[in-house]
């Protein structure tokens, strides 16, 4: 009778299937194994399944007891299953990240926040709220109490499950929430600075997920006490934040409010809370940002300890004691942010110094958005060698800073430089330049430059001293791609070249074996819109390379310290540009491709294009601002320099005129004349020529040399330029220099267009012998300079060494009228064969004189020399008719000269000689 009864109360649980663990359960599941719980503690301690229980009460094996008690425990469980807050078993499992966060009760790993309080939580109808559902026939027929047994029933089993599940299975129960807790953080902020740490405010959502438990049965149990349990709450703790592999240094707690969680598996909780974290030990933390900072920071380990007090409704669960480790791998470490400069603003500070506002943009790797209070730093730079300490520059303040999460934020910085540092400005051991001069010449070529930034006194009070403790005992570097101006110098211009030759007699690969040159150089230097101060260049010296074509051809040095003059001007596109003028003196330029340089001159005196020359100098600069004055070195610089702005053949306007010759030591094959010569340089550029040999050809033969020595030549017109002439055929080509001397010397004094090539050789400049041979390529060639005769008006550029002739019919003698361009000396005709013609081929007559005469400087007469008349020729008869008149004739003569020792014979070739005919 009683198992008939009991059929139809166990009828929803028998035709259904046994529910796995890891499978949705029904949600009248829970009151069943609550049943079993009460059946077995009252009748055997051995707890069977529910799966048992429903074949032993099919089998008939469950006594009236078993059936009365199934009936109370269905009409408990009843309620249960009509609670608004259950969540079905039969829902899809919400879709969670994975977390190991935990709340008091529950184990927390991974970095994620797992305390909160509970908002908006669904709350089930009492049990006793709850009218009891009418059984039937057992009811009216019972006279027991049995309300009053079933709520003391529930009360002790309540009590009992409540000690079994935390005292008797705490293993199992503290299991079940290491696996089953999941929080996901929504949003972490940090909500304000406290005198200690930071305010920080955590939202999020909590839920227990048993699907992650793997044990069954430390499932099983897991989801029975915290459905039983269903709220648990902690009293305000703290957490505490250790790093084992640092001497077990304590970075931080954080205390944490009264927080209440929802545990009954697939029951979500929002929570909200706010947390106060509170700064350890400074100097340990110190020790790992210096780790982290420098790169020495592979892995982390953490490791965090939490006391709970936990209570679930009245019952309290006693005192809990949570340590989690945590390893934070190198990928996972925020890396150092990258500086952007929006802005830069230079400019004179109202207190004196520079003050300097930049605006910088950086992607700050922060997990939370939090608020950075105002804050004070020191800006500091590189010393000379890596193991110097840094030296500090200026000083630096931020307003409060809005940092949020994967966006880029915006810094504003103010900065100030009261003066520059001795050390900064002082010549590094060793080296050439000074931490300064380094810094500026990494940041102007456009490499990564790094100063580094360290906390000093926060420019506001409400700035914590923690925040200001921790920033002073932590340097940071700040690595920055400069700006390189490849611009910076807009043009660059040398006026009033001068070039010298070397000294001779220089020892070679010396600085006196080097040619110099003297100019005036204006440098025009684009000034940065940032820079808004006032600044002077009193003084510059550079070392520049020359190109040509691309190619490097020279090294001029600048080394001495020349005085400057800076004026602010205008440029052309209305931006202001600082335009500095200075003078170089004899800077010595080494010339490092002679050939190349032969290539320039042959372009300047030959080409009929502009020619430009390239310089690329390192300019150090004296530099005078609000700061004081101190030198920047290594700063770059470049510009074109034209050396030839004008078209055509420079030589044509060379216009060389001889105005005076002198004869010095002469031999019977040589002889030196010196000259005094008028010529015109075509070129912007003045030379000082120590000491030049060059060689004189004719038909490719050397015939002379020309030597000057400590003459100066300017641009334009020069006068009486003093040159030495080298006459020395014989010397120069042998039997071939004679021949060719000789016929130079015939085509000039017949006044035929005669010219000559000025070559440079080895013994050109001596100490730059490679140069002299290097310009040997060059064949100079002009006409042969004209001679001025002393006492001559004559203003025809072609020499006429015979002015004219007078012949005396009746005595058969002439008389010439002769030209010596010696001003000193006289020159020995010593032979006479000459014939006289008349229409170039009718002979006139013949003279053959070997009576020596002398011809003095400038113009003189010939004594009257014999002529062998030809009486029956054409010739005679048209000089007897021009008796008393005058008669052109040509003449080709043989003349035997003396030059003081040098003797030689020249053929003279005569045109259209004006002869007077005479009696």
């Amino acid at each position: 009778m009683a198992d008939e009864a009991n059929r139809p109360l166990l009828a929803g649980q028998s035709g259904s299937e046994s529910v796995s663990d890891d499978q949705p359960r029904p949600s009248y599941q829970l009151s069943t194994e609550l049943s079993n719980v009460l059946y077995h503690s009252e009748n055997s301690p051995t707890v069977h399944t529910t799966e048992q229980r429903i074949s032993q009460s099919h089998s008939g094996g469950a006594t009236m007891g078993d059936a009365a008690n199934r009936a109370l425990l269905d009409e408990q469980s009843s309620p249960i299953e009509r609670s608004p807050e259950r969540t079905s078993a039969d829902q899809p499992r919400p879709s969670y990240e994975l977390s190991s966060e935990s709340t008091p009760l529950l184990h927390r790993r991974d970095n994620e926040l797992a305390y909160g309080t509970e908002q908006g939580l669904l709350r089930s109808p009492s049990v006793a709220s709850q009218n009891p559902p009418d059984y039937g026939a057992i009811d009216k027929r019972s006279r027991v109490p049995w309300p009053t047994v079933i709520s003391l029933s529930i009360l002790t089993l309540g009590v009992l499950t409540i000690l079994v599940l935390a005292f008797a299975a705490p293993a199992a129960v503290k299991e079940y929430a290491q696996h089953a807790a999941v929080f996901k953080p929504t949003a972490v902020s940090i909500d304000s600075t406290t005198a200690d740490g930071v305010r920080a405010r955590i939202q999020g959502d909590f839920v227990m997920d048993s699907g992650r438990v793997k044990n069954k049965s430390v499932r099983g149990i897991g989801r029975l006490a915290t459905w039983i349990a269903r709220e648990v709450e902690t009293s305000p703790s703290k957490v505490e934040v250790y790093l084992p592999e640092y001497g077990n240094v304590l970075v931080g707690n954080a205390a944490l409010p009264s927080i209440k969680v929802n545990i009954r598996n697939g029951h979500h909780t929002n929570v909200d809370f706010l947390t106060d974290l509170e700064a350890g030990d400074i100097r340990g933390i110190h020790a790992v940002a210096i780790d982290w900072i420098e790169g020495r920071l592979g892995r982390l380990s953490v490791k965090g300890k939490a006391t709970l007090n936990l209570k679930s409704g009245l019952f309290a669960l006693g005192t809990q004691v949570l340590t989690d480790n945590i390893i934070i791998e190198e990928h996972d470490f925020p890396a150092l942010p990258m500086i952007n400069i929006l802005k830069l603003n230079v400019h004179d500070a109202n207190s004196g110094g520079m003050a300097v506002d930049v605006l910088l943009s950086s992607l700050i790797d922060s997990p939370v958005a939090l608020t950075v209070p105002a804050l004070g730093f020191d800006v500091l730079v590189p010393n000379c060698s890596p193991g110097d300490p840094y030296i500090l520059v200026a000083d630096a303040k931020t307003s409060a800073i809005d940092v949020h999460p994967g966006q880029e934020t915006a810094v504003g910085v103010e900065g100030l430089v009261q003066q520059l540092p001795d050390e900064l400005i002082s010549t590094c051991p060793g080296q050439e330049g000074s931490p300064l001069d380094l810094l500026v010449s990494s940041y102007m070529q456009g490499l990564e430059t790094t100063i580094y930034v360290r906390g000093s006194d926060a420019p506001s009070l409400n700035t914590p001293a923690w925040i200001v403790d921790l920033l002073r005992s932590v340097t940071v570097p700040l690595p920055f791609t400069g700006h390189a101006l490849d611009n910076l110098v807009k043009n660059f211009t040398m006026s009033d070249t001068h070039f010298s030759l070397p000294n001779p007699f220089a020892e070679p690969d010396s600085p006196d074996s080097r040619p110099t040159v003297s100019a005036l150089v204006k440098v025009l230097i684009a000034l940065p819109e940032e820079m808004n101060f006032q600044v002077e260049v009193p003084q510059v010296r550079a070392l520049a390379d020359v190109y040509y074509k691309e190619e490097k051809f020279g090294v001029l040095n600048i080394s001495h310290w020349q005085d400057a003059n800076s004026t602010l001007v205008d440029d052309q596109d209305g931006s202001s540009a600082l335009l500095v003028e200075f003078a170089i003196k004899d800077a010595p330029l080494e010339v490092t491709d002679d050939g190349l340089l032969a290539e320039v001159i042959q372009a300047m005196l030959f080409g009929s294009e502009t020619v430009v020359l390239r310089v690329a100098a390192t300019v150090d600069t004296k530099v005078s601002t609000g700061l004081g004055r101190f030198a920047l070195r290594g700063i770059p610089a470049e510009g074109n320099v034209p050396v030839k702005t004008s078209v055509g053949n420079s030589l044509d306007r060379v216009n060389p005129r001889v105005v005076s010759l002198q004869l010095g030591n002469t031999t019977d094959s040589s002889m030196l004349v010196s000259t005094l010569a008028n010529f015109t340089n075509p070129t912007n550029y003045s030379v000082t020529v120590p000491f030049v040999d060059l060689l004189i050809l004719y038909n490719d033969t050397a015939v002379a040399h020309i030597t000057a020595q400590n003459i100066s030549v300017g641009p334009g017109n020069n006068s009486y330029v003093p040159i030495d002439f080298f006459w020395c055929p014989l010397d120069a080509a042998g039997a071939d220099g004679i021949a060719a001397g000789r016929a130079l010397l015939s085509s000039y004094v017949s006044g035929f267009n005669a010219t000559i090539t000025i070559k440079s050789h080895r013994n050109t400049i001596p100490s730059l012998p490679d140069l002299g041979e290097a310009l040997s390529v060059l064949n100079i060639t002009v006409p042969v300079p004209r001679i001025s005769v002393p006492g001559s008006d004559d203003k025809d550029t072609k020499p006429h060494f015979i002015q004219d002739a007078t012949f005396y019919l009746w005595t058969s003698t002439a008389e010439f009228t002769l030209s010596s361009p010696l001003t000193e000396n006289n020159i020995l005709i010593t032979s006479i064969d000459a014939t006289a013609f008349y229409e170039k081929k009718e002979p006139i007559g013949r003279i053959d004189n070997h009576e020596p005469f002398e011809v003095p400087p400038g113009i003189s007469k010939s004594p009257r020399l014999p002529v062998n008349l030809d009486m029956g020729g054409v010739g005679y008869d048209a000089l007897r008719k021009a008796l008393g008149q005058s008669l052109e004739m040509d003449a080709v003569a043989k003349v035997g000269v003396m030059i003081g020792n040098y003797i030689d014979t020249i053929l003279y070739h005569g045109k259209g000689i004006a002869a007077k005919v005479r009696i």
